[in-house]
């Protein structure tokens, strides 16, 4: 919530969009701002430029202050682009400004400032995380700066906003209305300027970059201390550090001058508000093992205290949140459908919504053997919140089912698949999952599949619509055959034996073809054959063309073909030397918001000269991804050296929990593979009593 322009209200001006947002506002100087936006629209910044400075004339005279303010840095922000659009350039001119703006329009363009700085870094990250921390301090130029110094120079301009803590909290917040973008819900959330700039502050020193800078002595607290107490307890605290400068005992100190400013509030909806944003605070930095039942407890408090207001909603929706994480998906679904109910329509509600539709999620896919026979393997079915699975038969010819494009069914080719005609289709009940966790099924493979090559298809849907529904889908061979493959030999030759695979009996006079990959068409096409001998052996020389080919054996009947692609050319498995980066975490498993420490190292490798380097001065770039392949975040890394890097990036709360990695990109390929999820510790011990001397004389 706190401070987005679509809940709350959003500074027009955080980001350099003003160009492309409409500028009109309610006062005298109407006509004025709409000769801007014809100027813009038509693409003439400088004469936008020449009006925005009678309207700031104007403002700046009728103690306008939200409205100077606006057309200051929508002034600044065209001035920018004109001059070749860097953020840095602007930000000089901003500060400018704001040393000849009057008092009262200090406070929210130092906030503004701050915000233009945290753009500039998030444009320069990767820049500025690789400078090494000098031991004189840095010059003016922020454009050299490292880490420590451009997050100390916003903490800065923050601190100065707010330090007119009293007259801002006199300024009702609607009288920024120029400036200030509406949200959802109404102003009591943020009832002064105070409110809003104390958030915005909240949002720089909460960020996960905070964790890049952290001193040794950086101040922690535990589970158990007053974080998560009722408000007047939490207003008492007085953390014990020499780090008080830090942004933990900052937050700390803000959280409990917003609470103090409105305890006494008639509409205590600020009031309510700021508190669950420090509960949520808490549980994100808190340490301890015990961190979650504190955290529970004091949500289950804030619902007591206030349920006659919206926002309670949220606290049900966090509170199910971290049950639903800790694999507790009944608790969480009866949390979040109280929320839904008693705030349907409120922010709270359209989250406790969307959670109880991810824990009501349908969802059925299956696995099973490769190659079926007597006696027929179990289908294993892995579903939740569906009591019936369908499942088609679906027969293909071999020299399609071998075919590139139907090794890796995407969309389409799962459309074209569902319209052919099945041989066969069934289905079978399930166990319903009442407390709506993944259960594991395994059925019976149908039996009357005549030999040959079939896509078994599942849906927990009968009509196997794609839409709202898991299709899933397992390539299986009707067949008595087994197909043993050799390691390819230094010169290229492929050997194999055709078997029994009921037997184990070698096959004789089995024909093996071999299907060779056409670039042009990227189709396989049947190239040569060869009969097994008595031992059901066969191979294939290398071959000159270095082309990949698959094997498909048929006796009887039966056929078979080989699960992977080959290649016969000589010497096609002698490996090259390549490059590799080699990843080490700190840690295999995380929590959302922990940080997740990495090193690396690249290296050349050659194997066959037993040569082996690390690669000093080597730029890569290492990409977090989710567990669905989507980016989170990205660094530059240029190697010491020793072909070393190290960097770090924060486990993310705004997704699916999950396997997750790192992986480069633009340098030597490797990756790491590692869990982010919300665990706790277990709470038992197994302890084992040693053996008496009669027992081991008995045994």
């Amino acid at each position: 919530m706190g401070g987005k322009a679509n809940h709350l209200r959003g500074l027009l001006c955080l980001l350099l969009l003003l160009v492309t947002a409409s500028t009109t506002t309610a006062g005298p100087r109407d006509s004025l701002w709409s000769q801007v936006d014809d100027a813009l629209e038509k693409g003439l910044p400088r004469t936008a430029i020449t009006v925005l400075e009678q309207i700031i004339s104007g403002a700046l005279e009728d103690q306008a202050h939200a409205e100077a303010t606006r057309a200051i840095c929508l002034k600044i922000t065209l001035e920018g682009r004109i001059q070749g659009g860097k953020i840095e350039e602007m930000i000089v001119l901003l500060q400018v400004e704001i040393d000849e703006a009057p008092a009262p329009m200090k406070s929210v363009m130092e906030t503004i400032l701050a915000h233009w700085y945290w753009e500039y870094f998030q444009q320069n990250r990767w820049r500025i995380i690789q400078r090494t921390q000098t031991a004189e301090p840095p010059g003016a130029d922020f454009t050299t700066w490292d880490l420590p110094r451009i997050l100390a120079e916003i903490d800065l301009h923050f601190t100065i906003a707010l330090s007119a803590d009293q007259q801002l909290k006199a300024i009702p917040i609607e009288e920024y209305d120029d400036l200030l973008e509406k949200g959802t819900v109404p102003d009591t959330y943020r009832p002064t300027l105070y409110d809003f700039l104390a958030h915005e502050a909240l949002s720089f020193y909460t960020a996960g970059e905070q964790v890049g800078v952290l001193p040794q002595d950086t101040f922690e607290f535990m589970a158990d201390s007053p974080i998560f107490a009722p408000v007047a307890e939490f207003l008492q605290w007085e953390p014990e550090t020499t780090d008080m400068e830090s942004p933990k005992p900052k937050t700390i100190r803000l959280y409990q001058a917003l609470l103090a400013f409105h305890q006494n509030d008639s509409d205590k909806s600020a009031l309510i508000d700021a508190d669950l944003h420090r509960l949520i605070f808490g549980y994100n930095q808190a340490l301890g093992s015990d961190k979650a039942i504190f955290y529970e407890e004091a949500l289950g408090r804030f619902v007591d205290q206030w349920p006659d207001h919206e926002i309670v909603a949220r606290a049900l929706y966090e509170w199910a949140r971290v049950v639903h994480g800790q694999g507790d998906y009944v608790q969480a679904y009866m949390l979040a459908n109280q929320g839904r109910n008693m705030y349907p329509n409120s922010t709270g509600g359209a989250q406790c919504y969307n959670l109880i539709q991810q824990i009501e999620a349908r969802s059925a896919t299956i696995s099973t053997e490769r190659v079926w026979n007597d006696p027929l393997p179990d289908i294993k079915v892995t579903y939740r919140n569906v009591t019936r699975i369908f499942f088609r038969a679906v027969l293909f010819a071999v020299e399609d089912a071998i075919q590139p494009n139907w090794r890796y069914i995407n969309s389409d080719e799962l459309r074209n698949l569902l319209a052919r005609q099945p041989v066969l289709e069934w289905s079978e009940d399930l166990p319903a999952t009442i407390d709506y966790q993944q259960r594991t099924e395994r059925l019976p493979a149908p039996e009357g599949l005549d030999k040959g090559f079939y896509f078994l298809i599942s849906s927990h849907d009968p009509s196997f619509e794609n839409n709202n529904n898991n299709v899933s889908v397992a390539p299986i061979y009707i067949s008595d055959l087994a197909l043993v493959m050799r390691s390819i030999h230094r010169d290229g030759i492929v050997e194999g034996f055709v078997l029994n695979a009921i037997t184990g009996e070698p096959l004789v006079d089995a024909t093996i073809t071999r299907w060779t990959y056409n670039h042009t068409n990227r189709r396989y096409w049947s190239a040569d054959q060869i009969r097994s001998d008595k031992n059901g052996f066969f191979e294939f020389s290398h071959d000159d063309r270095n082309e990949s080919f698959i094997v498909v054996a048929e006796y009887e009947g039966n056929i078979l073909a080989s699960r992977n692609a080959y290649n016969t050319s000589s010497g096609w498995n002698e490996p090259e030397p390549h490059k590799q980066t080699v990843f080490f975490t700190d840690r295999s498993l995380y929590r959302p918001g922990q940080t997740i420490h990495y090193k690396g190292i690249c290296i050349r490798m050659d194997t066959v000269g037993d040569n082996y380097q690390t690669l000093d001065g080597e730029q890569l770039t290492v990409v977090f991804q989710d567990i669905n392949g989507q980016e989170i975040e990205r660094w530059q890394h240029q190697c010491n050296d020793y072909g070393a890097f190290s960097g770090s990036f924060t486990a993310p709360r705004d997704r699916l929990m999950g396997r997750m990695s790192l992986i480069v990109r633009d340098g030597p390929y490797g990756y790491a593979l590692f869990n982010v999820e919300e665990y706790k510790r277990p709470k038992f011990k197994v302890q084992l009593e040693l053996p008496t001397y009669e027992e081991l004389e008995v045994k």
